[in-house]
């Protein structure tokens, strides 16, 4: 519309001339003029649209994290409400935790059973040393009486007698059993306190720490710090454990950056002419109002996503047909806005109009004529994003228009 006005010039000036004349105004006498003014609309419609392109599917983009219980069952407490600000680590909702309870109980006690027998074990062992202990004296106490009974016999004394150097002997080897005995039996003690019991005690308390993050489970925190949205959980409804069902949302906070990105697509034909750092503007539905202040934001493109969603290959059971990608992808657009002061005014998930600004006329038009008229049309999108805008907001329907010019 705008580049129509524009272009009708040499029409304008025709009928002003005829009017002056007193001629009459007829097809044949301005028929001229009406050919010059669609040659210049059509050059001008080329100029803007190409080098000018522009997105309705502009949005403010912002992320959510679904809340599922780890563990399901039946709810007993909410702690939060819609709209609530929640940090890292504050309790979300309960469920039934009866038999996490139960269990954790019931590790508990077998880590008090096998501490208790830890330490009758570490006291079987002083047993079997002191055992051991005696069976060694006794030992030494035989050796002693076999040793004067050889003595005896080898000074051929008259007091030396076989039957006495006999049990002497039997008495010796019956005190090394009895060493033999107990040293086997505190062997066993010493494996028993300090191998078999600890590693009892180490897989109760292991099973012990696992009943813990099970009824831990059944307590659900917030992992982030943000906002509450759409709790659908009440006392006594069912905590599902599927992402596709979570129980409430929880809108992060957004960094600096984040809070002034823009994201919007653009024809696949628009390609060639975007570029990172290219002027643009954005008019959020959001952010429409009838003085059309703040309506209107300057912004740059930041990032031109490589990769078109179109085409991607996902693994079937059969080969890809290319015919089946009738919805053609867009070439996605990172924008940030100019003016720090400006991100607070974004609202989240808004749509956008992005109109971008060429600035960067390489090749044979750079500084030429030609680039400077091209370069100075983009007053034409820029008074046409505030016509749609203003436009949006007097109809009631926001953001007018469509398609990827």
């Amino acid at each position: 519309m705008i580049e129509l006005l524009v272009t009708s010039f040499p029409f304008v000036i025709r009928v002003i001339f005829l009017k002056w004349r007193g001629m009459p105004i007829t097809l044949y006498n301005v028929h001229r003029a009406v050919f010059m003014w669609f040659v210049l609309a059509l050059i001008v419609f080329f100029a803007v649209f190409y080098y000018y392109p522009k997105s309705y599917t502009g949005l403010v983009p912002f992320r959510t994290v679904p809340v599922v219980a780890e563990n399901g069952g039946t709810v007993t407490k909410v702690f939060v409400n819609g709209g609530d600000h929640v940090r890292p680590g504050d309790p979300l909702f309960a469920v039934e935790n009866t038999s996490e309870k139960a269990a954790v109980e019931f590790a508990k006690r077998k880590v008090e059973e096998i501490e208790s027998a830890k330490l009758a074990a570490d006291l079987q062992v002083e047993t079997a040393e002191a055992v051991l202990d005696a069976a060694m004296t006794a030992m030494g106490q035989a050796e002693l009486v076999l040793m004067d009974h050889r003595a005896l016999q080898a000074k051929g004394s008259s007091a030396f007698q076989v039957s006495q150097l006999e049990r002497a002997q039997a008495m010796l080897d019956t005190r090394e059993a009895e060493v033999e005995a107990a040293e086997t039996q505190l062997g066993v003690a010493q494996v028993q306190a300090t191998a078999v019991l600890p590693a009892q005690l180490a897989s109760a308390r292991a099973s012990l720490k696992q009943a813990e993050v099970e009824l831990a489970k059944t307590l659900t925190l917030s992992s982030v710090d943000g906002v509450v949205e759409q709790v659908t959980l009440s006392v006594g409804s069912r905590a599902a454990q599927a992402a596709m069902s979570p129980a409430m949302l929880i809108v992060p906070e957004r960094s600096d950056v984040e809070r002034g990105r823009i994201v919007a697509g653009f024809s696949q034909v628009s390609r060639t002419e975007l570029y990172e750092g290219m002027a643009a503007e954005v008019a959020c539905e959001s952010n429409f109002n009838i003085s059309m202040r703040n309506t209107v934001l300057p912004a740059r493109i930041v990032r031109i996503q490589e990769p078109i969603s179109s085409g991607q290959l996902a693994p079937s059971g059969r080969l890809i047909e290319p015919g089946e990608k009738a919805k053609r992808g867009q070439i996605v657009v990172h924008l940030d806005l100019v003016h720090p002061e400006h991100r607070d005014l974004l609202v989240p998930g808004s749509g956008c109009i992005v109109q971008s600004y060429t600035t960067n006329l390489d090749g044979d038009l750079e500084g030429t004529t030609v680039a400077h008229a091209i370069q100075a049309m983009g007053i034409i999108k820029a008074v046409g994003l505030r016509i749609k805008a203003w436009f949006g907001l007097t109809s009631g329907i926001g953001l007018i228009g469509g398609g990827h010019a």
